[in-house]
Formats: C-alpha cells, sequence, structure tokens
C-alpha cells in the first residue's frame, strides 16, 4: 500500500503542470523529450522495478518536485496566453460553437470554455494549432464527417490574450502563414508593421483577434526574432516581484529533479542486473532499435524484436535471470523502437478517418472528459466496446491533442503480455525457453498482422495488457497478499470491460491462484488440486469480478430498464451460432470464427506467422485430453489459453485482422515453448514428486 501511494506521489509530481513553462513542465507532454521521459520512459523503469519507491532518496526527490510544484502554483502567474477559438457552426452534438482541446491547464470542465487552450510556445503547422476538436463533426454520432467539416473548407474565429511584460526594450512580432488573418493590440493600440513593434520596458496587455481559413496555417510570437516564453515573461495574469526574480532559473528546477528521478530509477535496474555486459548489450539493441526505428521503414521496425534474439545466445548471470534483466535486455530496446517512432507525433494531433472505430472511441473520449458524461460514456448502451473510450480521454488529457499516448500506451501493454510469457514460462520450463517465449510473443505482434493496431486506437490491446498484468498480480497473490490480490481481480475485470468477448480471459485469471507449475494432469485428482490452491487468491478476484460484473449490469438498468448485462451490445448481432446475411450456417460460421482468432487473418488463411499460436492451442486441447507428454503442461496457462479461444465460441468478429488473436498470442506462445521443453528435454515438471527408482539405479 506504501508503494502504491509513493506511485501516486510520483505521477501528481510528474503530471502536475508547472506554472513556468519549459523543459519537462508536466501535462500536457507535448514535446517530445517531456513524452518519451515522462510519458514512457520512467513509468516503464518504476513498473520494472516498483521498489526504488522505497528508495530514501527517490522519495526526496518526489516530496521536492511535489513541493516546487505546489508552492510556484500558489505563488507564480501562469505562463502562457489565453487561446480561445470560435466555430461558425456547431460542432459536436451539444452544438459547440466554442470547443474544448484536450490542455488541462485551460478550463477544460467549463460547459463554455473561456479559454480552448493556454499557448506556451508557437503553432508552425496548422497539426501544431490545438485544434483537435475538427475529428468531432458532425452532430450526429451515426453520420461520418464531410470534407466540408474541416480545413481547408471551413474558417476558424481565433481570440489569443495575456500579459508581456519585458525589463528592456525589445521588438515584438507576430509570424504567421498566408491563410492566418489577425489583428494586434499592445496596450489597446493596433500594430500595422508586419515586422514588429518595439516595445519599452514594463508591463504590456496584449489581445490578439483574427481568422484562421483555409489551412495554411503558423502563429509564432517572437520576442528580438527568437521564442517569446524563453526571452521574457509571458503570462495569463500579470506577473509579480516574485515571478520576476524567479523566472531566469525557475524553469530548469522541474528537468533537473525528473532527470535526478529517472537516473535513480534507472540505476536500481542496474544495480539488480549487476552485469556490464548485459548493461552493453542493452545499450548496442537500444542503439541499433533507434537506428532502424529513424530509417522510417517499416520492415526493418517490425524486424526489431528478431534482432532482439540475439540476446538468447549470451551466457546470463543466475542473477539477471529474471523480469528485471528481462526488462533490461528485451524490454528497454522494445521501448526505444516506440520512443523513437513517437518522437515526430509528439505535439501534432491525427486526422481521425471518418465513420470507423477509433474515430468514434475519439469522439466519445471527448464526450466524457469535456462535455462531461462520466458515466453514460457516449452511449447508454455499449454498442462499441466500453472501456477504451475513458482510456483515450485520459491519454489525450496527459499528451495533449496528440495520439502519441496511444502509442506508447499499446507498447507497454504488449511489454506486460511479453513480461507475463516469460515470467510463467521461466517458471515451468526454464530461463532460455522463458527467453525465447518472451521475445517470441514480441515478434508475433510486431511481424504479423496486428502490428497496425499499435496506436491505432483501438481496445484489444489494452485488454491484452490488463488480462496479463492481472495473472502476474494473481501469481504474487499466492503467497496472502490482499492488494495483489485486489489489484489482480481490478485488472481482469478492466480486461472484460475493455473488451467484452474477454470475459472467460478475466475469470480465467482466477486459474492462478494454482502454482504456475501445478500440472494440468492434477484436474483429474480432485485432492491435489484443493491442497495446492490458494483459496484467498481464488475468491478474492472472482468476488472483485463479481461485483463489478454487477456494477455493470446496474448501470445498462439505470439507462435502459433492462436487467441484462449484454443488453444493447453487438453479443446479439454478431453471435458466432447463426446464420448470417451472407448466407453462412452456423457451422461455417463458428468455425470461420475459430479459424480467425488463430490464424490471425479475415478471411482465415494459413499463415506462418501464425504457427505459435496454432501450436499452443493445439497444445492445449492435448493437454486437456491427457495426451502425454503434454498432461505435464501448467494447469493455469492451459487454462488461460483455452479462455482465449472461448470467445471466438461466442461471438465472430469481422474486419480488422489480426484484432481478435492478440489476446491469445501471450499464452499461445509461453504454450508453445513449454511443450517444446518437455519434447526436447523430456524434463520432469517441477511440482511433480519424483517416480519410483528403476531396479539397479543408484
Amino acid at each position: 500500500m506504501r508503494t502504491a501511494l509513493w506511485a501516486v506521489a510520483l505521477a501528481v509530481a510528474l503530471l502536475w503542470p508547472a506554472r513556468l513553462a519549459g523543459p519537462l513542465d508536466g501535462a500536457p507532454l507535448d514535446a517530445p523529450l517531456e513524452a518519451v521521459l515522462i510519458g514512457l520512459a520512467l513509468p516503464a523503469l518504476v513498473s520494472a522495478r516498483s521498489k526504488v519507491l522505497s528508495n530514501t532518496a527517490f522519495q526526496v526527490v518526489v516530496v521536492l518536485l511535489l513541493l516546487w510544484k505546489a508552492g510556484t502554483a500558489a505563488a507564480l502567474a501562469p505562463d502562457g496566453w489565453c487561446l480561445r477559438f470560435t466555430s461558425q457552426v456547431p460542432l459536436f452534438v451539444n452544438q459547440e460553437t466554442v470547443p474544448h482541446s484536450w490542455d488541462v491547464r485551460a478550463d477544460w470542465r467549463s460547459e463554455v470554455p473561456r479559454c480552448s487552450a493556454v499557448m506556451t510556445h508557437g503553432y508552425d503547422v496548422l497539426e501544431r494549432f490545438p485544434v483537435w476538436f475538427f475529428n468531432l463533426p458532425p452532430n450526429n454520432f451515426k453520420q461520418p464527417a464531410q470534407s466540408s467539416d474541416r480545413p481547408p473548407n471551413v474558417t476558424l474565429r481565433l481570440d489569443l490574450g495575456g500579459y508581456l511584460e519585458n525589463s528592456e526594450p525589445g521588438l515584438f512580432s507576430m509570424v504567421t502563414d498566408e491563410d492566418v488573418h489577425l489583428t494586434v493590440d499592445v496596450d489597446g493600440a493596433t500594430l500595422t508593421d508586419p515586422a514588429g513593434t518595439l516595445l519599452a520596458p514594463g508591463r504590456h496587455r496584449v489581445s490578439i483577434g483574427g481568422e484562421l481559413v483555409r489551412s495554411h496555417w503558423s502563429l509564432l510570437p517572437l520576442w528580438n526574432g527568437g521564442n517569446l516564453w524563453s526571452s521574457t515573461i509571458a503570462t495569463m495574469t500579470p506577473a509579480s516581484r516574485l515571478d520576476r526574480s524567479l523566472r531566469p532559473w525557475g524553469r530548469y528546477v522541474p528537468p533537473i529533479l525528473v532527470f535526478i528521478l529517472a537516473g535513480l530509477a534507472a540505476w536500481s535496474i542496474a544495480a539488480t542486473v549487476n552485469c556490464a555486459l548485459l548493461l552493453g548489450v542493452t545499450l548496442a539493441l537500444s542503439a541499433a532499435a533507434a537506428v532502424l526505428t529513424a530509417t522510417g521503414r517499416v520492415p526493418l521496425m517490425r524486424a526489431v524484436p528478431l534482432l532482439l534474439a540475439a540476446s538468447a545466445l549470451l551466457r546470463w548471470p543466475r542473477r539477471s535471470q529474471n523480469l528485471s534483466g528481462f526488462f533490461l535486455v528485451i524490454g528497454v530496446p522494445f521501448l526505444v523502437l516506440f520512443a523513437v517512432r513517437g518522437i515526430p507525433e509528439a505535439g501534432l494531433f491525427t486526422w481521425y478517418s471518418s465513420g470507423d472505430d477509433w474515430w468514434m472511441f475519439q469522439r466519445f473520449a471527448y464526450r466524457i472528459y469535456m462535455e462531461g458524461y462520466w458515466l453514460e460514456g457516449g452511449q447508454p448502451t455499449f454498442w462499441f466496446q466500453p472501456l477504451y473510450r475513458w482510456i483515450a480521454g485520459a491519454l489525450h488529457m496527459l499528451f495533449g491533442d496528440s495520439s502519441v499516448g496511444e502509442l506508447f500506451w499499446d507498447a507497454a501493454c504488449v511489454l506486460v503480455s511479453s513480461c507475463f510469457a516469460f515470467h510463467v514460462t521461466k517458471l515451468v520450463a526454464g530461463f532460455r525457453w522463458a527467453l525465447i517465449a518472451g521475445i517470441t510473443a514480441l515478434a508475433v505482434l510486431t511481424l504479423g498482422p496486428p502490428w497496425y493496431l499499435l496506436g491505432r486506437g483501438l481496445s484489444e490491446i489494452s485488454s491484452m495488457g490488463f488480462v496479463y498484468a492481472g495473472a502476474l498480480f494473481a501469481m504474487r497473490g499466492r503467497h496472502g497478499s490482499w492488494p495483489h490480490i485486489v489489484m489482480a481481480g481490478l485488472l481482469a475485470l478492466l480486461a472484460f470491460f475493455t473488451r467484452l468477448n474477454n470475459l472467460p480471459m478475466a475469470l480465467a485469471v482466477a486459474v492462478f491462484a494454482w502454482p504456475p507449475r501445478q500440472p494440468i494432469a492434477d484436474v483429474f485428482h480432485p485432492r491435489r488440486l484443493v491442497s495446492r490452491v490458494s483459496l484467498r487468491t481464488l475468491v478474492g478476484v472472482l468476488t472483485v469480478i463479481a461485483i463489478g460484473l454487477a456494477l455493470f449490469t446496474a448501470r445498462t438498468w439505470y439507462y435502459t430498464g433492462e436487467l441484462n448485462m449484454l443488453y444493447g451490445t453487438q453479443a446479439g448481432a454478431l453471435r458466432a451460432w447463426q446464420t448470417t446475411t451472407e448466407g453462412l450456417t452456423p457451422i461455417e460460421n463458428l468455425s470461420g470464427s475459430i479459424l480467425m482468432v488463430l490464424t490471425m487473418n479475415d478471411p482465415p488463411r494459413l499463415d506462418v506467422r501464425a504457427l505459435p499460436l496454432i501450436t499452443g492451442v493445439l497444445v492445449a486441447l492435448f493437454a486437456l485430453a491427457g495426451v502425454r507428454p503434454f498432461n505435464r503442461l501448467p494447469l493455469a496457462l492451459v487454462g488461460l489459453c483455452i479462455a482465449a479461444m472461448a470467445g471466438a465460441f461466442v461471438a465472430r468478429g469481422s474486419a480488422y485482422p489480426g484484432r481478435f488473436s492478440v489476446h491469445l498470442i501471450p499464452a499461445a506462445v509461453a504454450l508453445t515453448a513449454c511443450a517444446c521443453s518437455l519434447l526436447i528435454r523430456r524434463q520432469r515438471p517441477r511440482s511433480l514428486p519424483p517416480g519410483p527408482r528403476s531396479p539397479g539405479t543408484t
């Protein structure tokens, strides 16, 4: 519990928007450095080595950062100018003409915001303007957006205002592109010289208004030809004497403290691994991943996990054969791939294609966070999957208009699932097979059809991450830790809320109440099952899930009067056991659903990249049937793999190849690795007692 509290304190300290604009100044994470360091690297480091949160030096720095941000928030004027947009036509279902941007510094909780966003840097292209809301039209959820709803076919009103304070005379100017038409007033006088105006020392009230037409937009406030906010004081309210004394150096306090936190977290992992060879390999693999990604060639990016396979040839020290070592050598280069890929996207908003699922999730997210429909979520019943709309909105609140947060989130979920494949395989088959399983799970996701889903803004990868994180927590909860048990149940529940057809997998997390090495053969020996189960974990996980399902059903009843958890979802329309509009019989539809999941293709076709999935599911069926030696495979892993396939027997999804297979990949890959270990090494499971000795043996 104490660790969780420090994690919350760390998140608040990092994300709390600083009053002084500068590098690593908190949310929104709209610059490449802060998006990568605060939005990806630091959370990953702390998650991989949570004990760093108990480090006294780390805690001191967190407290210092909190105190600095709290103190400056109380004493200083906020950096930036109030930027307000006004549309000539209503933009969304609530008929908005003054839209919100994804900026936590603005008054985003107001129905009609005074500031759509806070401007603390210039915008050199249209996509850097905080005008993500052009993804919203039309005002009918079921109607696709038209080109007439977006630039260059619309005109947008802009109002920008704040205070400028300079200690020496200087040239104030506004550099714009041809489609930005402005009127600039300083202290009530309109500026007419396009080259700028020389301002005397003192405080000045700046008011800018105009129109944005067509699509050639830029808006760069300059002071003596340089960045306004790094050259002088530009605030939303008048600056005080304390402001003037702190600003020359105060903006560098947060980045210094953040770099110290990152260094302490990295040092903690390095000290745990404690191997110069592995540290060198990590640096080399990370550099190679960065270079391959920087080329911009997608085939090279997708091949990064194959590059990581070279680490399996190394001789790892025993102290490094754990999750920390796996994260360092495999996880860090994998995250570098997405960090480098995401750098160009930081601070740029995405034009979403109209009428598809990810467009709908984004619109629902706006309705939740900006219009206050926290419980409704955009729909009384969830025809579209429920939870991801809340996740997408939260990521926008952290990263601003940019969708780079969704890319980083998906990368983290994939890495979590790979860590599961590594961890469970290591417990059953040993370290080398665990490395193969973890790397293969990454390779199948990047080399296979699911690659395009990463950062796309859909729910499948998030649900996968929740499921496998829940399984990891359940394994830790077997030792009697209630926080881990409750967290396992909550994560399993979130997996279901994110993707409703993953309910069997969510329930299967409870199977990890049994030891990871418990063989599936023991299902025929009830006494063994009862003697080895952690009842606290089993009951705890299932109880949390049951409470969540009841609350979900209550919400549906509140909006519809129907006491049916799946009322209004696609469960009926997509059920596998039905004749389709294309004329497929129930058997044909069901077989197509199963093969689509196994092959990662729709329509199904044999794909060599799907062999680990097909093998894993076949092995699970053999194990369940008691076929030797597969009946020695772990009960929990077999149960999770079977549960991952169960959804295909209920609903038949369509479109988006690989979308309905991602949740199966880690479990199937781990099971395949464990089966190969049995077949090749004929290794007896560690959970079984040794058999009787043969005559003549010593």
